[in-house]
């Protein structure tokens, strides 16, 4: 093989190489910033009109744990958020990437006097299983029911994204009213739910 052929296998193998390794896109906040790992944000509805933010509340005759809810003010932000890579991530790399397990906490203080942190729950409640706060009940083999991902809203031009529940497998987050009309809850449901994220003040 010529030298000159040699040299362009190498190349080749090397952008393959080096496509595979390369990292996945940045989530961006409302203001065109890269999600950090060490930063607070609100999880808005891409339309106001929607709704508010995300945030805790009791729900389906339970005081604890506090399900993830949505604010039915669309002028309320609801509760920031810390979002963090799931496995802890490389110390040095703090942004928050698409379509890579993420671990989800509220950075607010409650009642329940336990985690903040988000899994979906094994439990179906009113048919439906919900995004929930505290320990997890009955945790699986595998130990993936706080693991989420973020990835891109279909079409979106604009940093508008959708959550999703990865345990053995992925399923869109959306929110649904309960049975009583009262509070809208976070869950395994169709349609999913766009959101954008903003940038909260430090804690």
């Amino acid at each position: 093989m010529s030298s000159r052929r040699v040299g362009l296998l190498f190349i080749s193998l090397l952008a393959i190489a080096l496509s595979c390794s390369a990292d996945p896109p940045p989530v961006h906040d409302t203001d065109g910033n890269e999600l950090r790992a060490d930063a607070n944000y609100y999880v808005l509805p891409a339309n106001r009109a929607h709704g508010g933010g995300l945030t805790m509340a009791p729900g389906h005759g339970r005081r604890c744990p506090l399900f993830v809810s949505q604010e039915a003010d669309g002028q309320r932000d609801g509760l920031p958020v810390r979002i963090a890579p799931h496995g802890g991530g490389a110390p040095s790399d703090k942004i928050i990437r698409l379509s890579t397990d993420v671990r989800i906490s509220f950075r607010a203080y409650t009642t329940c006097v336990q985690s903040t942190e988000w899994h979906i729950d094994s439990e179906l409640v009113s048919g439906r299983r919900h995004v929930i706060t505290g320990p997890v009940r009955d945790p699986s083999p595998s130990g993936r029911e706080n693991a989420f991902r973020i990835e891109k809203y279909s079409g979106a031009e604009v940093h508008e994204y959708k959550l999703m529940a990865c345990g053995d497998s992925c399923q869109d987050l959306g929110v649904f009213r309960d049975l009583k009309g009262g509070a809208w809850f976070l869950g395994a449901t169709e349609p999913y739910h766009v959101v954008v994220f903003k940038k909260a003040p430090p804690a």
